[in-house]
C-alpha cells in the first residue's frame, strides 16, 4: 500500500517510519507545515529532514514556502481552538494531496507525538478521509516517542523545543527568558534613570497548550 505520511518534523519520524515499513507500507513523506515559525526555525526543520534522508532514504515531497501568511489566514490565533485550526489546515491539505496524487492512504507523524491532542487528530483525519474519499491509516505509536527522540539524538538530528507556531515558542521559553535577564543587568545611576522595563504579559499563556515536537 502506498502511504502518504505527513511529516511534522524529522524527530517524530525516526521510530514510526520503521514500524510502518515493517507493516508493509511503501512510505512517501510530505513536509507541509505552514505553522512553523519563525523563518529560521522553519529552515532548521527542513534541513533536519534532509539530514534524516541521508541516513535513512525516504522519498519526501517538500512544500518549502514559508507559510506565515497561510497560517494567519487559516488559524484563529486569538481563540481557544488555535491548535485544532492548525491541525485542520495541515491535514486537509494532506488528505486532498493524497487523493489527487493516487496514494492509497495517508497518515501523519503528529499522531505519534505525546505532545499533541491525539483524539482530536484521529477524529479530524477520519472526517477528512471521508470528505475527500480517501483512506486514513490510524496508528497509536505514542509509546515510540521516547525511542524516536533517542534515535534522533544518535543521528545528531535537530530536535526542536516547541511545537511550531510562534505562540508555542513563547509558551515554551517565556519563563527561561525571564530568568535569563533577572538580576543579570547592572546600570549606572544615570542609566537607571533612562531604562524602563516593560512587562507585556497577556492572556497568550492561556491560549497555548502545544509543547514539544
Amino acid at each position: 500500500m502506498n502511504l502518504l505520511l505527513h511529516i511534522c518534523c524529522a524527530c517524530c519520524l525516526c521510530a514510526p517510519l520503521g514500524e510502518l515499513r515493517r507493516e508493509g507500507f511503501k512510505v512517501t513523506g510530505l513536509f507541509y507545515n505552514p505553522n512553523i515559525h519563525p523563518f529560521l526555525e522553519f529552515r532548521k526543520r527542513l534541513k533536519a529532514l534532509r539530514v534524516f534522508q541521508e541516513t535513512d532514504p525516504i522519498p519526501v515531497i517538500y512544500c518549502e514556502d514559508y507559510g506565515i501568511k497561510e497560517y494567519l489566514k487559516n488559524v484563529n490565533y486569538e481563540g481557544n481552538d488555535r491548535c485544532a485550526d492548525c491541525y485542520a489546515m495541515r491535514l486537509r491539505f494532506v488528505a486532498a494531496f493524497s487523493k489527487k496524487n493516487g496514494f492509497d492512504a495517508f497518515t501523519s507523524t503528529m499522531l505519534f507525538s505525546v505532545y499533541q491532542n491525539h483524539e482530536q487528530l484521529k477524529t479530524l483525519s477520519e472526517n477528512l478521509a471521508r470528505e475527500h474519499n480517501s483512506k486514513f491509516i490510524y496508528r497509536d505509536y505514542r509509546y515510540l516517542s521516547e525511542c524516536s527522540h533517542d534515535l534522533a539524538k544518535k543521528k545528531m538530528i535537530y530536535r526542536q523545543g516547541y511545537c511550531g507556531c510562534i505562540f508555542s515558542e513563547y509558551e515554551r521559553y517565556k519563563d527561561t527568558t525571564r530568568e535569563l535577564y533577572k538580576g543579570n543587568l547592572s546600570y549606572s545611576k544615570e542609566e537607571k534613570n533612562t531604562v524602563e522595563v516593560f512587562n507585556t504579559e497577556d492572556d497568550i499563556s492561556q491560549k497555548c497548550n502545544c509543547f514539544g515536537g
